[in-house]
């Protein structure tokens, strides 16, 4: 059997950072709401929390619930463009 607790265990330094911020008893404000990098895991400490994912050319604003634990921000920032079928003229 795999453990799968280590994902638990690691905390990159710019998760480290915001943490600090809320245990310091402030909010999360200004640049440590935005994030830019998408590999990072979202930790129970930020629930209740608005934060604005990087998507290349603007912000995509998503609100951390208990449902989104020990995902990737990557996950909830769709950066592909839809496709659609172009529907020609019949004549």
């Amino acid at each position: 059997m795999v453990n799968i607790n280590w994902k638990l265990n690691k905390v990159s330094q710019s998760n480290f950072k915001k943490l600090l911020l809320i245990n310091i008893k402030k909010e999360l404000k200004g640049r440590h709401r935005i994030i830019f990098k998408k590999s990072d895991r979202i930790i129970k400490k930020f629930h209740n929390f608005n934060v604005l994912i990087y998507k290349g050319c603007f912000y995509r604003k998503l609100l951390i619930n208990r449902f989104v634990n020990n995902y990737k921000y990557g996950e909830f920032a769709y950066t592909r463009k839809p496709f659609r079928y172009l529907v020609k003229s019949k004549k």
